[in-house]
This record gives C-alpha cells, structure tokens and sequence, in this order.
C-alpha cells in the first residue's frame, strides 16, 4: 500500500503507527482503508493506552467530527487532553471500569494498551457487545501471542489472542449454516474450542468481516 492521507498525519504527530517514526509499526497506510468513510463523520473514537499522545492528535487532525477519547493509568496522560480530545484515567485491566467504558457507545476502539494476553481478552469481551453496528475493533501488538515475547505477556494465562481471534474466524466460517452440495449438513468449526467457547461464538456470531494485519487484528461489527 502507498503512504496515505493519514499516514502522513502520523508521521507529522510523530507516532509509531505511521510508517516512518520510530519503531514504525506501519498501521496507519492500512487503517486508512477502514477509516476513510468515518473521516466527517461524529462518533466517538475509542483508544486504550495513551503513551505520548502522538496517536490521539493523529486520530483528531484526521476525524474532523469525531470525539477522541484515549484511556490510561497513568496522571501523565491528561496532559494530552484539548479540543476534542478526552483523557479517562482508569485500570483496563478492571473489569467494572471497562464497563463504564462501554457506556460510551464508541463506534471504534483500538486496544493498544498493555498487550497482556488477559487484558486483551477482558477488553475485547467487555467493549465488543457496546461496539456501534458497523463499528470496528482493532487489537494491536498481537505478535505477543508469540514467542519470544508470549512468555512475558501471557500472565499465566494459556490461550493466546491471536489463537482465539483465529478461532472466530474459523466459527465464522464453520457456521452451522446449510452446507452447500450437502444441504442436509451443517458447517462446523474444525475443532470446537477447548477455553473461551461461548465468548467465540459471540464474536463471531456478531462480526461481518475480520481481518489479519502484520501486528494486528480489526473486527468490524455486525
């Protein structure tokens, strides 16, 4: 893909979601597909985990309309705050604080907060069902399903994201529907998941299309 429109915003914030500043992790020339309708549109726009705040002012310099609410623990974050961009301090890794979260009825959230495996899950299983129709989910920095990194981001839990987004995938498309050429059968996932089971079948059950990025996962909501 070429450098786009809100690639060349991130570089300018100087975050490392564009493809040029510092660790580069290059999302933004493929967000940018997925983003473009939404760019005059007002919804709220959903970010866990501030750092420096270069990405809230990117998602603000693009989203002419958008409300830009990023969430972090640390007191450091609010000094991003201004215009349309908010600040909530709070721990993700609670759960009854990802439920004032859903409260807000975003219609994007990009959870590039700590990457522990369960923080990731809780997000997702939390946010998803408050998601708007259409809405879409981004997970970033999946590669902490793998090694060498897995040891250190698990926190002793033993089914990676990556593996239970894969296995949405697979539910969507094993999806107990009539078979075609065999319309006496069933479609069925190839292996019903051993953990996590019924949080599968929801997301599938509610997702139209995902997707798989190099370092990231996009969900967008039926």
């Amino acid at each position: 893909m070429k450098s786009t429109v809100l690639d060349g915003l991130g570089i300018k914030r100087q975050t490392d979601k564009s493809s040029a500043w510092g660790a580069a992790h290059d999302y933004l020339r493929k967000y940018e597909f997925f983003f473009r309708p939404l760019r005059r549109e007002e919804f709220t726009f959903l970010e866990l985990g501030v750092f420096k705040g270069a990405s809230l002012l990117t998602w603000a310099d693009y989203f002419e309309k958008a409300d830009i609410v990023g969430v972090d623990i640390e007191e450091s974050a609010l000094e991003r705050a201004g215009g349309r961009v908010r600040v909530i301090l709070g721990d993700l890794g609670r759960t009854e604080f990802l439920q004032t979260l859903a409260g807000l009825g975003p219609r994007v959230i990009i959870d590039d907060a700590s990457h522990w495996w369960p923080d990731q899950l809780r997000a997702l299983f939390v946010l998803y069902p408050a998601l708007e129709s259409g809405g879409l989910y981004i997970v970033e920095d999946i590669q902490t399903s793998f090694e060498p990194l897995a040891g250190h981001f698990s926190a002793g839990l033993g089914f990676r994201p990556f593996s239970l987004l894969a296995k949405v995938a697979e539910y969507m498309t094993g999806n107990d529907r009539p078979a075609p050429i065999f319309p006496d059968q069933k479609l069925r996932p190839l292996e019903p998941a051993a953990e996590f089971h019924e949080e599968i079948r929801f997301l599938a059950d509610n997702t139209d299309a995902i997707t798989f990025l190099e370092r990231a996962v996009i969900l967008i909501k039926k």
